[in-house]
């Protein structure tokens, strides 16, 4: 069957993108809606390459319950889930709970608010959406079982549990510090620099995909990734060596241990 694009949408790469999402399902319904979401998220005047149209097709029929569409959702989304859960807590019981919490963030509603699922805009591929989801409920539900651990540490995710007593013993001490240099170098990056280590990091786009959004060759990308990583190195080494009253040496062993996790801290910062 032939899907047509309304006329303010009929554009090539729509077009091309709508073909590749009737061949990929069963049927297609409620085109009306993606034409209508289309539109309202701003996204109709992009490429295809930077809508995930078959995505947010994906979500608008999970928000109408659709079984294929949620098949579709789990197999997807929720059950790869386990990896990243179990780096807040590896145990069997918290990957399931959050799962099911994730489950039901994105698919009910809570009184006047609508299903989650409904807020997202085509922006990246929903599996590394569904994983930002996951990520906050994850570290959320553990905050809130365990006050006393980690509630003035969300950037230096040096869980003890995971890391050598050495490593323990520098959050102990220095986290506040390390938060507040972490802080004020992610801040001091120009909001290019964020959005890349954000694409890259939390939403878990290939330099292919964030080479698509801004038009840069993915050599291109690769650098300016690293460009920035190194610069929030360099910043936060800076503004923690301000504030801590340490020799050079202690000063080094500590840096290097916290600069082991530093790309954990960028997740957990973003997210």
């Amino acid at each position: 069957m032939q899907h047509q694009l309304p006329p303010d949408l009929d554009r090539p790469e729509l077009a091309s993108a709508l073909e590749q999402l009737a061949a990929s399902w069963s049927a297609l319904h409620g085109l009306p809606e993606l034409f209508d979401a289309l539109r309202r998220h701003e996204l109709g005047s992009q490429t295809a390459v930077n809508v995930e149209l078959g995505d947010l097709y994906l979500a608008l029929r999970c928000a109408a319950h659709d079984p294929e569409a949620l098949a579709r959702l789990e197999a997807r989304c929720i059950e790869p889930l386990g990896g990243v859960i179990g780096r807040v807590d590896p145990s069997p019981d918290f990957i399931d709970d959050i799962k099911q919490r994730v489950r039901t963030k994105l698919l009910v509603a809570e009184g006047e608010r609508p299903a989650r699922i409904r807020s997202y805009a085509g922006r990246g591929p929903i599996d590394a959406w569904v994983r930002i989801v996951a990520i906050r409920e994850a570290t959320s539900e553990k905050r809130r079982s365990q006050p006393w651990s980690d509630s003035d540490s969300g950037s230096l995710d040096v869980e003890a549990s995971l890391t050598s007593p050495e490593l323990g013993l520098v959050k102990e001490q220095y986290r506040v510090e390390f938060e507040q240099a972490f802080s004020a170098a992610m801040a001091g990056l120009s909001p290019e620099q964020r959005n890349l280590l954000r694409h890259h990091y939390l939403h878990g786009l290939s330099f292919d995909q964030i080479g698509g959004i801004y038009s840069l060759h993915r050599s291109s990308v690769a650098r300016r990734i690293d460009k920035a990583r190194k610069t929030l190195l360099a910043e936060t080494r800076r503004g923690l060596a301000a504030r801590l009253a340490t020799n050079r040496d202690e000063f080094d062993r500590l840096f290097a241990l916290i600069a082991s996790r530093i790309d954990l801290s960028i997740e957990r910062h973003l997210g």
